[in-house]
């Protein structure tokens, strides 16, 4: 099936095109995979289009409504879209946060944080903690909120020597996807923290515990709209819940009437 979709680039001009896909969420994955967070994606035959909201009940309008006040507080919360200064150029070694799928025994391994391997600089590890929305990726039983002295320093030391020179992290043609994913991922996090900076919201330290924040606002919102769809039955309501889910990066909630 065709679907047509429509994103901004980061100069703010809106641009429209359109790609041949089994589903809508195949569409979301494969324009996360180019760095394109869409800010509308229809059936060319008008089915399931974005925002509909015909005939659905009182209660899951203001519930819908409720959520995507969620998802833009969290994003204001970091500044929203991306600055004008990310050039076409470094765009397409960044990508917005989203969640990383392919090889079970690789993701899987980065979900337990085992990419020193692939990111050597100690402050690129310590932001992958935070690289997937709703998720912490670390070993089970680390607290990512309690790190003690030598690990901010450690945290300060990078944002000084190696955040200011710019130099990304760079994606060899080795890399699998999974692992191109994560760097691009944390070079656009590294933009994020540059900016965080430059423009005097906070240190490297304060930083840290934002990036902790968010996580577990995500989480809270995971949460809510799955305990939200345990009976609900409407596809129309769990199409709108799951959209406003994608637009933060989180994972989707299965329809298990389907």
């Amino acid at each position: 099936m065709k679907y047509t979709y429509a994103y901004k680039t980061s100069d703010g001009v809106r641009h429209e095109d359109s790609l041949d896909a089994n589903s809508r969420d195949e569409v979301f994955e494969v324009l996360r995979g180019h760095g394109i967070r869409p800010i509308k994606v229809v059936a060319a035959d008008g089915s399931k289009a974005n925002g509909e909201v015909r005939g659905l009940r009182k209660r899951a309008v203001f519930a819908l409504v409720a959520l995507a006040a969620a998802v833009a507080g969290v994003v204001a919360y970091f500044g929203g879209e991306r600055s004008g200064a990310a050039t076409a150029a470094n765009y397409a070694m960044s990508a917005p946060r989203h969640q990383i799928y392919g090889d079970p025994a690789t993701v899987e391994g980065l979900e337990r944080g085992d990419f020193a391997a692939h990111l050597p600089r100690v402050g690129d590890q310590m932001l992958a903690v935070f690289a997937q929305p709703g998720k912490l990726m670390c070993a089970k039983g680390a607290n990512p909120r309690r790190i003690d002295e030598k690990s901010y320093g450690a945290f300060e030391a990078y944002a000084k020597n190696d955040l200011a020179v710019e130099n990304d992290i760079a994606i060899n043609s080795a890399d699998s996807r999974e692992i191109t994913e994560l760097k691009q991922i944390v070079n656009g996090m590294r933009e994020e923290m540059r900016e965080y900076l430059a423009n005097g919201n906070g240190t490297p330290r304060s930083f840290w515990r934002r990036l902790n924040e968010r996580t577990e606002q995500e989480i809270q919102i995971y949460e809510r709209t799955r305990r939200e769809l345990e009976k609900e039955t409407s596809e129309e309501v769990w199409e709108q819940k799951n959209d406003a889910l994608r637009r933060l990066g989180l994972r989707t909630i299965p329809n298990p009437g389907e």
